[in-house]
């Protein structure tokens, strides 16, 4: 029988076999990866919030959730961290960007025809997808 137990804020694990206990001593997490850690729970929460966007809790910056990123229907091509279409449309050419945009849209539109358009908890009147 193994049990591995995993500090919240270390990557030192102890693995526990046939009555002897192994010690596994690894780096503890980068200010990058606690920070990365920080925001996908931050996300996380606004997702099941039915949030179109939270506050980065390092940058003080408004960042969209992947539900509307999801609801917009394409790749804006900004390589947002929370892109669900692989970020298609970062560096790619001009014509290309704006094909896959075209059909994002007009995906988009069958989508709102229909569900409708999205309700969100956190709606204001002067918040759009941008386009």
């Amino acid at each position: 029988m193994s049990i591995t137990l995993t500090s919240e804020h270390s990557k030192d694990s102890l693995e526990h076999e046939e009555g002897q206990v192994k010690i596994h001593s690894r780096q503890p997490k980068t200010q990058a990866e606690l920070e990365k850690e920080k925001w996908q729970e931050v996300h996380r929460l606004a997702c099941e919030g039915n949030r179109k966007k939270y506050i980065d809790p390092k940058t003080g910056y408004s960042v969209m959730t992947e539900l509307l990123h999801k609801r917009r229907g394409y790749c804006c091509g900004n390589a947002c961290r929370h892109c669900p279409y692989d970020n298609e449309n970062v560096g790619v050419t001009p014509e290309v960007k704006k094909a896959n945009i075209k059909r994002g849209k007009e995906r988009r539109k069958e989508i709102e025809a229909i569900e409708g358009k999205p309700k969100w908890a956190d709606d204001s009147s002067d918040d759009s997808y941008s386009d």
